[in-house]
């Protein structure tokens, strides 16, 4: 297979040093087909320069604008590789990453995703991507440290979804990649999934690709942690308004609503307000997304059935 290591960066030159050296040498390791590119979305410090000079075999493909997660979008249609394995430039990688990943599309023909353990910087602490769905309060939940989640961590199985990992180019541009609807960013990797599964694709962990994470480093220093927690929320209920068809589901979302507008108020914990107004402000896009999506082959209520199995 081609496989294309697509690293998305954005003023991100310290972390290419740490991070860039390890996933050039792992895509000499493979025994597939595959080259580096790093996804520069308009950086204005010197990664450019820096990737150029140190790495040269490495290629580098300057995005028309920043679109952030969404940049991916742009160049899934202008390669012609197999497989996308899309990092942020905060993840460093074993050598032996890539094939348990190729492994998962080889074995199994619905396969959409493969997604490897990842572990935080220090080597230990368990950062995903088994990750699973559940609705919790009328809003869906999603996760990799679920109630259990220790036994699972070294068994192959389906995940939900992931953000990094290795994607099916063909399927990923199908699907219509990831929405800007979520911009700046946050639930984008959800949304991209849910449609996946929803369409009858899947998604695979893969233990033995091991991979290393220090979390949302760029995003975290661009908005801090009140403004995440507010995406956060504001794109969840963006994610409900444009996906869920089930009856019982939206009703219970409904109705969940006002006790959590309530609690937000009562707590002074505000995100929630201020981002379902913000949401409002987006809901005709939304509902304009929905009306457009399908058909599928999966409904609401099986593909949290196969969620709750993991």
């Amino acid at each position: 297979m081609k496989v294309n290591i697509i690293v998305l960066n954005y003023n991100g030159m310290e972390l290419l040093k740490e991070c860039l050296p390890s996933i050039m040498e792992a895509s000499k390791k493979t025994s597939h087909e595959c080259r580096v590119t790093v996804l520069d979305n308009r950086s204005t410090d010197d990664s450019e320069a820096f990737i150029r000079k140190n790495f040269p075999e490495a290629v580098v493909y300057v995005a028309g604008s920043n679109r952030v997660f969404c940049s991916f979008n742009e160049i899934a249609g202008d390669v012609d590789d197999d497989i996308l394995v899309l990092m942020n430039n905060d993840i460093k990688v074993e050598p032996d990453f890539i094939d348990p990943l190729i492994g998962a599309f080889q074995a199994h023909e619905d396969a959409f995703l493969a997604g490897p353990k990842c572990l935080m910087f220090d080597g230990k602490t368990y950062d995903g991507a088994k990750s699973k769905w559940w609705l919790e309060k009328g809003m869906l939940k999603s996760g990799s440290r679920y109630e259990g989640y220790e036994a699972a961590i070294d068994k192959e199985g389906y995940t939900m979804q992931a953000g990094f990992g290795a994607f099916d180019r063909k399927k990923f541009i199908e699907l219509g990649g990831f929405d800007d609807l979520y911009l700046p960013g946050i639930a984008e990797d959800m949304d991209l999934c849910y449609r996946a599964w929803k369409k009858g694709y899947k998604g695979y962990y893969e233990p033995r690709s091991l991979i290393y994470h220090i979390g949302q480093a760029s995003f975290k220093k661009a908005f801090g942690s009140r403004k995440i927690m507010e995406l956060a929320h504001r794109n969840t209920l963006l994610f409900m308004w444009k996906n869920m068809a089930d009856a019982r589901i939206i009703l219970g979302h409904i109705l969940w609503l006002p006790a959590r507008m309530v609690y937000s108020l009562l707590t002074g914990r505000i995100e929630f307000v201020s981002a379902f107004f913000k949401a409002l402000s987006r809901l005709s896009s939304a509902l304009s997304r929905r009306r457009a999506q399908g058909p599928y082959k999966l409904t609401d209520r099986e593909v949290l059935e196969i969620s709750k199995g993991i």
